[in-house]
């Protein structure tokens, strides 16, 4: 494995991967809620790929696809963007759409999350040329250079800060009172082009909203003029409960990635007619496309995911299994001295510790004890579990033993 990591230092841009893991991990294969290392070792995988992995790896809808595709039919394994659709591309769009609340009915394709959110603020920007966007303290929505400014993390922004707009993206508190947010409405001289928010905060180490606050920012989108934007990246098709937290507060605009693509890089843009209105009609030549945008095989994946989540009980049960796990782990360790608090939805979790640092030790142990979890916060003093929405409860429990056992230590 130590040969491998070393192709790495020696050829990879030398931000791109950690490196320095001890012991090091480099991924193999992996079947279901297990992955399994270059030497053999096996983890339970309590992250499934930032959330991408939604029924496992290798669930049974890639395993049929690529079967089908390479058997069954000759396959178009290419997008082109903006000049032929496939009929797949069209699939998915109808699918998605489909899935989403009824005000949702326009939808633009990329391959990342980044990418979805991007698409939504051009949206914006269409709509609203001079306006600005407002986002939240701990707030990420990727590091591609259009949506840096709306990303929280200045350690992300800094080294690139003179080719970002000032005074174009303005920052409040996450749950901020309607009092902050309409005093700042006032004093934008260039009006509201959107306000963009994650309904739960994965990164920032999944804070949740207050009470009524999504509604707030609903009804101050509309006085004044400007775009609500869900980035549920993370937080949609099923993580935390719902397809959509759109169903409850009606965004103009909904980012989705990650889970959609079921292991395929797929994201989109979705949004209301008014909104996407904003665009002009296309007469050859897109403004904003990308060659491999409506790839088949990633739209034909996409459509799969929708129509299991659509058709199964596996969001409801989820969110069983999710709050099961958050009851277990403050009657189990909510109260010891090393931990400030537990909170999450559905199947996304967190763990704060009360000292920095101390959720990145945390996923640091768990790896070399077989378990594969995350660190949250800008301080990593979170640790943070997202996975599958159908992992197996005995494998679950597995690795919440591992933790508790861990923790009780700190």
């Amino acid at each position: 494995m130590d040969d491998l990591i070393q192709v790495l230092r020696d050829h990879e841009c030398p931000d791109s991967t950690f490196v320095d893991a001890d012991p090091a991990l480099v991924f193999h294969k992996a079947n279901g809620s297990v992955i399994y290392d270059t030497v053999g070792k096996s983890y339970i995988d309590l992250c499934s790929g930032f959330g991408v992995m939604a029924f496992g790896h290798n669930h049974k809808d890639q395993r049929d696809l690529f079967s089908e595709q390479l058997v069954d039919t000759p396959p178009i394994v290419h997008g082109m963007g903006d000049v032929y659709p496939s009929d797949s591309k069209i699939h998915l769009i109808k699918d998605l759409v489909a899935a989403m609340p009824d005000h949702i009915n326009r939808a633009a394709l990329a391959l990342s999350g980044s990418q979805a959110v991007e698409i939504a603020l051009k949206t914006a920007l269409l709509r609203r040329p001079k306006g600005d966007f407002i986002s939240f303290s701990g707030s990420y929505h990727g590091v591609d250079l259009g949506v840096l400014p709306v990303t929280s993390r200045q350690d992300f922004k800094e080294p690139f800060q003179s080719w970002l707009p000032e005074n174009r993206a303005h920052e409040l508190p996450y749950n901020c009172s309607e009092e902050q947010l309409e005093k700042l409405l006032k004093n934008i001289p260039s009006g509201l082009a959107g306000i963009i928010v994650e309904p739960i905060q994965g990164r920032a180490g999944v804070h949740l909203p207050e009470p009524g606050w999504l509604a707030m920012l609903k009804d101050m989108s509309l006085k004044y003029d400007g775009l609500l934007i869900f980035d549920e990246v993370f937080t949609g098709l099923g993580r935390i409960g719902s397809m959509s937290t759109s169903f409850e507060v009606a965004a103009d605009l909904v980012c989705l990635g990650k889970a959609l693509g079921g292991g395929f890089p797929l994201s989109a843009c979705c949004g209301t007619e008014q909104a996407f209105q904003s665009w002009p009609q296309s007469t050859g030549e897109a403004i904003h496309t990308g060659t491999f945008f409506g790839h088949p095989m990633s739209c034909k994946m996409g459509s799969r995911v929708i129509e299991r989540l659509t058709t199964t009980a596996v969001i409801e049960e989820s969110c069983t299994l999710g709050k099961e796990l958050l009851d277990f782990l403050k009657n189990t360790i909510g109260d010891l001295s090393a931990v400030s608090e537990i909170r999450g939805q559905g199947l996304m979790i967190a763990i704060e510790f009360t000292v920095d640092g101390a959720g990145a030790n945390m996923m640091n142990q768990l790896r070399s004890d077989g378990v594969i979890t995350l660190a949250s916060g800008d301080k990593g003093q979170s640790l943070t579990m997202s996975p599958a929405l159908n992992i197996k409860k005995d494998l679950l429990w597995e690795a919440l033993d591992k933790i508790i056992h861990l923790t009780k230590k700190l």
